[in-house]
Formats: C-alpha cells, sequence, structure tokens
C-alpha cells in the first residue's frame, strides 16, 4: 500500500519588499468551516494558486515572513518541524489555523534601539 503525500493550495503574494504566503490543506479547497457566528470559507481565490507537496510547502513556511495557515495537516507539519509555537494555534470548526508573522532587525536597526 502506498500512502498518497500530503497536498497543500499555496498563494504566494509580495506588495514591494512584503512577502506573505497562504496555505491551506488541500482536501479544505473551497470548504466553508463555521462555529457559532463565525463562518469562513477557504477560498480558491485566496488559498489556491498552486498545489505543492510537503517538502515544498515546509521550504516556502521557512523562507516567507508573514503566513496564512489552514488546516490541520499543515498547521501540525509546521509546528511539527518547529517553525510556530503551538500556543498561536486557534481551531474554528476543529480545523487549526495558524498566522505567523517573523520579525528580522538588521544589526543597524538593534544598533538605534539601544
Amino acid at each position: 500500500m502506498v500512502l498518497s503525500e500530503s497536498r497543500f493550495c499555496v498563494k504566494l503574494i509580495t506588495k514591494g519588499d512584503i512577502k506573505m504566503a497562504n496555505i491551506c490543506d488541500a482536501d479544505l479547497l473551497n470548504k466553508t468551516i463555521s462555529e457559532g457566528n463565525l463562518v469562513m470559507h477557504i477560498s480558491p481565490d485566496y488559498f489556491g494558486e498552486e498545489i505543492v507537496g510537503l517538502e515544498e510547502a515546509l521550504k516556502i513556511v521557512e523562507e516567507t515572513p508573514i503566513l496564512n495557515l489552514a488546516g490541520n495537516n499543515i498547521v501540525s507539519k509546521v509546528i511539527e518541524a518547529n517553525l510556530a509555537s503551538p500556543r498561536a494555534v486557534r481551531e474554528i470548526g476543529c480545523v487549526k489555523f495558524l498566522l505567523v508573522f517573523k520579525f528580522k532587525h538588521t544589526k543597524a536597526q538593534a544598533k538605534k534601539r539601544s
């Protein structure tokens, strides 16, 4: 028996120097998740630009400073790889979500602050 590789939908966004990636589990694409009054649609326009495997998804997570992750699989894999804190994970209708913002300062910026 061959296990199918995890698949993820990815949309990369660049505005000037700012880079962001939206990544979701492929099986969530075009689904609607709800809990109480909160309703979220996992839109192909927002998440569905490209299909990648786990290795490529984790590479994107490592290289991109702003991330919006949706899905139990991608969020769990990112946590297992120590690329984000499990304390930042939220759930809506049993589906995990994670927002990541990485801040980097140059030595010159750090010196100005001290």
